[in-house]
């Protein structure tokens, strides 16, 4: 795959995932929020299909190489976070596993982020659920709380974010179309060597929804309305970096002004 170009249309298929109380509340955060994936954090595609502009930033002919091949070392695995607990900047970022700029950043920043900052101790990286394109969001947002219980999150992370990649998700985005289905999840849970017995007891759990549910709550505080969404220390970042490059600069000029 040589371009990184996403299609902006939003298609939604019927799905036939079963909806527990647990999907079901979180259905229920989804409409509060209404919120948008979009290639910048802000106000993105409308979820109803209408059509927006989008950057495509250059990439090399593989874009997915350095993800694939990307390591989260356990000793610095913090259930949805990774870093030094002391690091002088935590970025947080709001993602759905669906949304295909939330792949792209996935793609061609995370490795950068990881390997350049997170792995030398500066930073300290945390992902939180914003499942905002439906029920198989919620379910993704639903398994990846029960993969941190096991502390094996970044494990399906990854997957889950390739499974999308190879589905061509970049190039023809599709939601809700089967990707994470409960098989499909548990599946992708036992390649990535969890327990299958207790990940599928979690992934009907309230426990599991509540975890999900406060991070949606969390962010509508902070009045985030599209994914992927960053914080910095807290503090939302008004238009996020969108290149290496610019995740570079951005991060050095962070660390500069840190307490």
């Amino acid at each position: 795959m040589g371009s990184m170009k996403v299609a902006p249309a939003h298609e939604r298929p019927g799905v036939s995932f079963p909806r527990s109380v647990a999907l079901a509340l979180v259905a229920l955060a989804i409409v509060a929020i209404a919120a948008a994936c979009s290639s910048d954090g802000g106000d993105g595609p409308d979820p109803s299909g209408a059509p927006a502009a989008t950057s495509t930033p250059s990439s090399p002919a593989d874009p997915s190489a350095a993800f694939r091949a990307l390591e989260f070392p356990a000793d610095l695995v913090d259930g949805q976070a990774i870093g030094k607990p002391d690091a002088r900047i935590t970025l947080t970022a709001f993602e759905d596993f669906q949304c295909p700029f939330c792949l792209r950043f996935t793609l061609l920043n995370e490795p950068v982020i990881i390997k350049e900052y997170v792995l030398t101790g500066r930073v300290r990286f945390e992902f939180k659920h914003l499942p905002i394109l439906g029920d198989e969001s919620g379910a993704a947002a639903i398994a990846g709380s029960c993969a941190a219980d096991q502390g094996r999150f970044w494990a399906l992370h990854k997957r889950l974010f390739l499974a999308q990649l190879d589905a061509g998700q970049l190039t023809a985005e599709k939601v809700n179309v089967g990707r994470f289905s409960a098989g499909n999840l548990q599946r992708y849970a036992a390649e990535e060597g969890l327990d299958g017995a207790a990940f599928a007891a979690c992934l009907g759990s309230q426990a599991a929804v509540d975890k999900v549910t406060g991070q949606l709550r969390e962010a509508t505080a902070l009045g985030l309305r599209g994914t992927p969404s960053f914080l910095i220390n807290g503090q939302p970042v008004p238009k996020p970096p969108t290149t290496p490059a610019e995740w570079r600069s951005f991060l050095d000029e962070q660390l500069k002004t840190a307490r």
